[in-house]
């Protein structure tokens, strides 16, 4: 472990508001729910032998934890797929057997091979974490590796074995060798310590963010002594709890030692032709980095990633064949990209492959101690469960019959209450337990929360494991939970010299940079920042929070010191601030003092559909959801704002709010800015709610005239429950029999004209407004207190940061990019947004991607083209849509994963901000690539545009210019 704090890996609570067990129990079920299974299929397996045994993919899993449990606990067992995705659904449901604090994923480095790029600190962090953990003989641990996470090149096992640091409390050791050892472990010095692979000093106090660590730590010497370690918030920098000892990984698999000097004389003939390369040579002999970490990686490591397995591991291998045409397809895309950058001049023609991944496989091969393929002719006795025959509605009935003639029927479910009821009627009480912690007996039947990602059935020991897959058609998304980069408040390590800087008492000045400086026998740190004229102050670093980043827009001039102009102009801005917040109490004191509707508690609809959800809650999208409730259950109308990322599930609480309003009688609108946005919510509404008796319409461009007034006739009778729509909606032929709530989907893009007509639906009915980046006045008036604010910062929990990379546009780079999500079966984005040259972008993709099957849209298509285009796209029949910015809000294709936006430096802030939210809606690793013209440099204020989206959000931890 990276910290030893005793505790292992903290479990993650769960958010899903039930209320028919105790929060620890579902914490605790997520942990290790059915962990009573493994020792019973235990004795069951076969013996371990060279030929492939057969083990379906749903089974793999509990296989996998009950060879664990036969094994000796010193062994390690590393499981072997095919890819990212399903090393991560492996390994969560392997934690369905066995405790995650014993599960590891070894995940690949996202950058293609030989591609320019940042190394990125959170994924080698993640990395390092569990190749540390096998070379520790960690008892009992499980690894599950995709293959091309095992051939990526890596440094050696000595080498990480020397850049850990030990340290505890008490031990003597010098700041400067503390230091030393973590400039060369890989990690950046930065002035606050904000993320993953960074370190801090300030006199005594050494920060630093280790790989595997929740928390930064903070270690306090005393002359050469380790006075104490504590780790501490970096949000709030405030210490949190002290620490014995701790084990600093290395932050980088690219570490800069004596071999790097030597570097030119290994490097192949030809790199002095290419400045570039010349370039990387010059400052890689210096130990820096840089974007050369994968193009020299085959010069810069020791060799591929699995020379770290133990001896002693128990390798399994899934599917062999499917293995090695993996193996084969990973090699051929390196050989294309080698001799594509060879061709272009960016590579001399004896440069190494970044790795062997053939010759990789054929290694482990010889090394497997087992082969699972669901087409082997030795049977191990499991094979996949069946689904249900029939509705919903049958549930009951279907796990009771199953339970006849001896089997075991264990359910596991995140919607346990629900099945309950339904065993209940069934005449098989069944009451839903948070653990297994023993297997029923032969035709007993057992309800438990927590759904695998599919069901399986044991021939041997009778047993049947039946999943949300096999009753309701789908799966909740987990993943293992992992230390996350955070994105805090603008610090002031985000500060380079020269920036413009607010000193609360003296105004403008502009920021030089750190300097030391000496009083009596102390040397303290300050920032040095320059006003006006030759004036400048020192300001101690630990006073930092009175000064911030100044954002006002043009370049501001700076302050005098002793001057009275700062201070007449706060009194002037105060001024201005209270005549605002008159107004504003003005226009909202009616609305305060009306009378609304208070509708009723939950009720047993509302948890099935909260349960019916396919992801886990976030802390923060749980706490919004309750607000919204606590709202409508007053007399006072409802007036919230929902502010949130891109993704970040606005909707669902959108959709539970609604659900609520319509069970006691009220109709719900749903105003959104364009009508494929309201298509997708048409579809997402009708989806959750089709098991209830909701009528859900819409309202656009894309319905027929006719079909408009059918609906806007039952929006009169109140036969219509649920309207979402464009601006349609609130034309004056629209009148509501009932309207109960009013949901405003990115305020920010409708105008005045519609923002008075809504004004005149809000007086006496709950307001719920959601967006991702609201405008100034909205958010202003939930800062102060006149509407209400709930924020949802926390990303999905199955959510990867967004790997984003600002570029020249050129061929072989998207080319590139787009292939490797159509490999991967996934869809991509091409944003062109010049409609009269669109057909030309297409052809140019049709030219870089042959057997890619291409769809335009664009907005000035006809109604029904455009309609049958998105569609087809959401539904998989189209491998890339080229687009314009139609698609920048609310459009949810979890399969759309890499996102393509040409000239990017003409986009807007808001714009990028939402296209780049187009990708990373689901579990897999996202691409997003902003390019800009070749040859043509961005200006200073595009680049400083491109640049302010990635310090917005933690999705933008990864990302390069």
């Amino acid at each position: 472990m990276a910290i030893d704090t005793g505790t292992g890996v903290a479990p993650r609570p769960r958010a899903d508001g039930r209320t028919d067990a105790p929060p620890q129990a579902h914490r605790h079920a997520v942990d290790r729910r059915l962990g009573a299974i493994p020792g019973l299929l235990a004795e069951e397996l076969p013996p371990v032998a060279g030929a492939p045994l057969r083990v379906p993919a749903a089974a793999r899993a509990v296989y996998v934890a009950a060879r664990r449990a036969r094994l000796p606990r010193a062994r390690p067992v590393v499981v072997v797929v095919r890819d990212d995705e399903e090393a991560h659904r492996l390994a969560d449901d392997v934690a369905a057997f066995v405790s995650p604090a014993h599960v590891g994923v070894l995940a690949e480095r996202a950058a293609l091979p030989l591609e320019r790029a940042l190394p990125e600190h959170d994924e080698s962090g993640e990395r390092l974490l569990v190749l540390s953990r096998l070379a520790d003989g960690e008892a009992g641990l499980v690894v599950v590796a995709p293959l091309l996470a095992l051939v990526q090149r890596t440094l050696s096992p000595t080498r990480l074995a020397a850049a850990r640091v030990a340290i505890a409390a008490g031990e003597r050791v010098a700041q400067r060798e503390l230091l030393a050892r973590l400039v060369a472990g890989g990690y950046e010095p930065v002035v606050e310590v904000t993320g993953i692979g960074e370190f801090a000093h300030r006199g005594g106090l050494v920060d630093v963010w280790p790989p595997g660590a929740s928390e930064p730590l903070r270690i306090e010497l005393w002359g050469d002594e380790i006075d104490s370690i504590r780790a501490f918030d970096a949000m709030t920098q405030a210490s949190r709890r002290r620490l014995e000892r701790a084990t600093l990984l290395p932050a980088s698999e690219f570490l800069p030692d004596a071999g790097w000097k030597g570097l030119g004389a290994r490097a192949p003939d030809g790199v002095g032709a290419s400045v570039t390369l010349a370039e990387d040579l010059a400052r890689l002999e210096q130990g820096d980095l840089g974007e050369a970490a994968e193009t020299w990686a085959a010069l810069l490591t020791a060799g591929p990633t699995l020379q770290h397995l133990p001896s002693g591991a128990h390798l399994v291998l899934t599917d062999p064949d499917e293995l090695s045409a993996v193996a084969e397809g990973l090699d051929e895309h390196a050989r294309t990209r080698r001799d594509g950058l060879v061709e272009a001049g960016e590579l001399p023609s004896g440069w190494p492959f970044p790795y062997e991944a053939v010759s990789a496989l054929a290694a482990l091969d010889a090394r497997a101690a087992e082969r699972l393929d669901e087409q082997a002719e030795r049977d191990a006795g499991f094979a996949p469960a069946p689904p249900l025959p029939g509705r919903p509605e049958r549930i009951g009935s279907w796990l009771v019959e199953l339970a006849v003639g001896g089997r075991r029927v264990i359910v596991a479910t995140d919607q346990a209450s629900r099945v309950g009821e339904l065993l209940d009627e069934a005449g098989r009480p069944s009451a839903p337990v948070a653990e297994l912690r023993t297997v029923p007996d032969p035709g007993a039947l057992a309800v438990v929360h927590g759904s695998p990602s599919a069901g399986w059935s044991h021939r041997a020991s009778r047993l049947l494991v039946v999943s949300d897959r096999e009753l309701f058609g789908g799966t909740r998304l987990r993943r293992l939970a992992h230390p996350k980069r955070v994105v805090t408040r603008d610090l002031i390590g985000r500060l380079t010299p020269g920036d413009h800087v607010v000193h609360i008492d003296h105004g403008i000045a502009r920021y030089a940079g750190m300097t030391q400086r000496a009083y009596g026998d102390a040397v303290r740190e300050y920032l040095q920042l320059d006003f006006a004229g030759d004036d400048k102050i020192f300001l101690p670093a630990d006073q930092i929070g009175r000064i911030t980043r100044y954002s006002g827009g043009p370049r501001p001039g700076l302050s005098r010191l002793g001057g009275t102009e700062w201070e007449r102009t706060k009194r002037r801005v105060q001024r201005a601030v209270g005549d605002l917040a008159r107004e504003l109490l003005e226009i909202y004191a009616a609305r305060e003092a009306a009378t609304g509707f208070a509708f009723g508690p939950d009720t047993t609809w509302q948890r099935e559909l909260e349960e019916s959800f396919p992801f886990e809650e976030t802390p923060d999208q749980a706490r919004t959801i309750e607000e919204v409730k606590a709202d409508m259950l007053r007399r006072r109308p409802m007036d919230r704002l929902v502010c949130g990322d891109v993704g970040y599930g606005k909707t669902e609480v959108a959709l539970r709010a609604a659900f609520k309003a319509v069970q006691d009688g009220k109709q719900v609108a749903v105003l959104v800015p364009t009508t494929v946005l309201a298509q997708q919510h048409q579809l997402t509404f009708a989806r959750r709610l089709a098991p209830f008796p909701v009528r859900v319409e819409m309202l656009s461009r894309f319905v027929p005239r006719k079909r408009q007034q059918e609906i806007v006739a039952g929006l009169e009778d109140g036969s219509v429950d649920i309207l979402i729509g464009t601006h349609r909606i609130l034309s004056r032929d629209v009148r509501f029999a009932d309207l109960g709530l009013l949901v405003v989907d990115e305020e920010q893009r409708f105008g005045v004209a519609h923002k008075e007509r809504i004004k005149s639906l809000r007086r006496e009915v709950d307001v719920l407004t959601l967006s991702a980046t609201p405008i100034p006045r909205t958010l202003h008036l939930s800062l102060v207190g006149i509407r209400d604010l709930s924020v949802i910062e926390t990303p999905p929990e199955a959510r990867l940061p967004i790997q984003t990379r600002i570029a020249e546009d050129d061929d072989g780079l998207v080319r590139d990019a787009m292939a490797r999500e159509l490999e991967r079966g996934g869809q991509v984005f091409y944003v062109h947004n010049r409609v009269e040259t669109i057909e030309g972008a297409a052809e140019r993709v049709r030219r870089l991607l042959p057997r890619a099957r291409v769809a335009i849209g664009h907005g000035q298509m006809p109604e029904g083209m455009l309609e049958r285009v998105m569609l087809d796209f959401a539904d998989g029949r189209f491998d890339v849509l080229v687009c314009t910015t139609i698609i920048e809000s609310g459009l949810d294709i979890p399969n759309a994963n890499t996102i393509v936006i040409v000239r990017a430096d003409t986009f807007g802030l808001a714009q990028l901000y939402q296209l780049r939210g187009r990708v990373g809606r689901s579990d897999r690793r996202a691409y997003a690539y902003l390019l800009h013209r070749r040859g043509h440099p961005l200006s200073p204020l595009a680049r400083k545009r491109l640049h302010a989206i990635f310090s917005a959000s933690d999705l933008g931890a990864g990302y390069q210019i």
